[in-house]
């Protein structure tokens, strides 16, 4: 392999870290929306969630709720949709921002979609009963 060869394979390395090393992200909720039986209730943040990125796939690794002051067990495995143009994989997207988006099933009958960008991230979950967005802030 050549110099410029192997430069190249490390700027490409790095500018796809999230793909190739793991990343954990923690971030707290700032506000959640809860919707059933035609009503949607608004909600101050009460969790405090981490996931772990790695190649791609996105993992939740813990849940705080902050109420309550207790850990809930969570393991859901989200899959990144790398197809999507805002990809970090894929440089830069028509609005100049990049954006992971994944998709898990947090539950026999639920199914979540995970938006995470630099300072943010927002979910979306869905039942055969309810839906809750939530937005949280990352904090690391």
């Amino acid at each position: 392999m050549t110099k410029p060869t192997i430069l190249f394979a490390l700027v490409v390395c790095f500018a796809c870290g999230v793909a190739l090393a793991g990343e954990t992200i923690t971030a707290q909720e700032v506000e959640g929306y809860f919707y059933a039986a035609g009503e949607m209730k608004r909600s101050k943040g009460q969790f405090e969630i981490t996931y772990y990125i790695e190649k791609d796939t996105v993992t939740r690794t813990r849940v705080y709720d902050l109420n309550k002051k207790k850990v809930i067990p969570d393991d859901t495995v989200y899959r990144i949709q790398r197809q999507l143009e805002s990809d970090p994989t894929k440089g830069m997207s028509i609005s100049g921002k990049t954006t992971i988006r994944a998709i898990g099933q947090p539950g026999t009958n639920a199914v979540e979609i995970l938006m995470i960008g630099e300072t943010f991230i927002q979910s979306v979950k869905s039942t055969s009963d309810y839906f809750v967005i939530s937005r949280l802030k990352r904090t690391k």
